[in-house]
């Protein structure tokens, strides 16, 4: 047991990272479909600068604008939806109940964008969206905190002191990307938000979020908005871009490659874990070949040739990987759950995992067992016989 403890920490390590590692993508992608259906998102500002600026840099700074909404309506008319959209941080109040939340404004088709289902009630439709109807639609958190088991449809809760009537309530998000919870939004009309909290009548917006029509038709639709916005701010070849376009696909991307890459980094560790133990089997198997040295003389000397003893101290050797890694692949599947447990991670055990780990015990067992097995071949009979 003490030999095949490493092999047993290695191949459990395997199948626990494998399972650990596809549940966390499988987690990681639901978050990132919560964030609404093929979504397109554009900022103000790069990203991607950051550090030392220059007055010439910020001069070049340039907000968007509901101007922009009608160019990208105009020029880009594969996009299904679009909404220009600005958040604000405020407290909510209902009578005695007040919360801090984020609120979301946009038009009538910054819900759809979203993907947001109506558990209750409805959105704001397009007449309340043109005129800045003061009616607001709350995540499942936000009306929970608000009302308790009081009914929110129709009841009016207080935005900056300003009156809006409840007119939906969204479904519970389980899975979001981010530390900020989706489920204690607010949304309302865009131009509600302008004339009521605001109380600004530029023509600046926060971000543009617009959905494209499928997911193969992202990549191209993204270039697009780039092209057209280098164009609208009349940047030459070689200067950065001063917006941000982000997409789901390439976010996923990025999540993807930083899960691959932790997964590789924990399977390099399980792999030291293999090497430890595939050392201690052929440490044990050096010291069989050395104890049982007069069995072997005995052996050649009632027949068995070289072959045949390379086969026995070879088949011990996978026997002993084989034994440490039927342990440790019962082992592998149970620790992903004890994790999930903790994590809230659905770890997800595969056959490819299992193969591999069953494939790599074989593998340990003839490369680590192959050296005492030939050295127990190679033994002369006559000098075996004679060991005491």
């Amino acid at each position: 047991m003490l030999t095949i403890l490493g092999i047993i920490i290695g191949i459990s390590a395997i199948i626990a990272t494998f399972a650990i590692g596809k549940g966390a993508a499988e987690k990681t992608r639901q978050k990132l479909l919560a964030m609404g259906d093929n979504y397109i998102a554009v900022y103000s500002g790069s990203w991607l600068h950051e550090g030392k600026t220059t007055m010439k840099k910020r001069k070049r700074f340039k907000w968007l604008t509901f101007k922009d909404v009608e160019i990208f309506q105009k020029l880009c008319p594969n996009i299904k939806h679009i909404s220009p959209v600005i958040s604000h941080r405020e407290v909510v109040a209902f009578r005695e109940n007040n919360i801090f939340v984020n609120i979301k404004s946009g038009t009538e088709d910054f819900i759809k964008i979203l993907d947001r289902k109506i558990l209750r009630g409805s959105g704001f439709n397009v007449n309340q969206a043109k005129r800045g109807a003061r009616v607001a639609v709350l995540g499942y958190k936000s009306a929970k905190e608000l009302f308790n088991s009081l009914d929110p449809i129709g009841q009016i809760v207080r935005i900056k002191e300003v009156p809006f009537t409840v007119v939906g309530i969204m479904e519970k998000i389980e899975n979001y990307r981010g530390v900020h919870d989706p489920n204690f939004d607010i949304l309302i009309p865009i131009k509600a938000m302008k004339k009521h909290i605001r109380k600004s009548s530029d023509q600046s917006v926060h971000m543009i979020v617009m959905s494209a029509p499928t997911k193969e038709e992202m990549p191209r639709l993204v270039q697009h908005i780039r092209k057209i916005m280098r164009f609208q701010r009349k940047l030459k070849e070689e200067e950065p871009d001063n917006f941000t376009v982000v997409d789901q696909a390439s976010i996923m991307k990025v999540a993807q490659s930083a899960t691959a890459t932790i997964q590789l980094l924990l399977l390099i560790i399980a792999s030291i874990s293999l090497l430890v133990g595939g050392i201690g089997i052929m440490n044990i198997m050096l010291v069989s070949v050395t104890e049982r040295t007069k069995e072997i003389g005995i052996r050649m000397a009632l027949g068995a040739n070289s072959r045949i003893i390379l086969k026995q101290f070879l088949v011990e050797a996978i026997t002993l990987c084989f034994i440490g890694g039927i342990i440790g692949i019962v082992l592998g599947i149970a620790a992903p759950y004890v994790v999930a447990h903790f994590t809230g991670w659905n770890p997800i055990v595969t056959l490819d995992s299992i193969f591999i780990a069953f494939l790599t015990t074989s593998l340990i067992g003839i490369f680590f067992g192959f050296y005492p097995a030939r050295k127990a071949a190679k033994l002369d009979p006559v000098i075996a016989l004679a060991e005491r």
